[in-house]
């Protein structure tokens, strides 16, 4: 799986997911990737759908009308190594790894490779681990 360098960024933290997700989707309209009301999409399909997928990942991505305020498709990886809580106040989930899919086409397709890489509880500690995104890139190609 090939994520770009420049769109793999290490060594984050965020208070709640909903944070995490502010600042990533603000981080996405600097960049020049979303318009501003993707970031609203980000956050509404977590409060509908909840975008955690187990082994310590969360997948997040926009509503399907969202694709509207895409201006520049791909797939980022942030790494949390301390962890950002996607779940409830019940039951804590921990994502280390997000991998937020901000594509208009094909996106089916690359939400279920993400998943099945992820399902491999080694290649996640592998993200979580890596000290720098080169090293992420790599754990990412040798998979394929």
């Amino acid at each position: 799986m090939y994520i770009p360098i420049e769109r793999i960024i290490v060594n984050q933290q965020f208070a709640s997911a909903e944070i995490a997700l502010q600042e990533i989707g603000a981080y996405l309209v600097q960049q020049g990737i979303v318009a501003e009301p993707y970031v609203d999409s980000l956050l509404r399909r977590q409060q509908q759908y909840g975008v955690y997928i187990g082994n310590f990942v969360a997948l997040p991505h926009a509503e399907e009308q969202a694709h509207q305020w895409i201006m520049e498709e791909g797939v980022f990886l942030f790494q949390v190594p301390d962890g950002v809580d996607f779940g409830t106040e019940a039951e804590a989930k921990i994502a280390t790894i997000l991998f937020v899919v901000v594509l208009k086409e094909k996106q089916l397709s690359f939400l279920q490779e993400i998943a099945f890489f992820c399902s491999d509880i080694q290649n996640v500690r592998l993200l979580s681990d890596a000290s720098s995104p080169q090293e992420i890139q790599q754990i990412l190609l040798a998979e394929e």
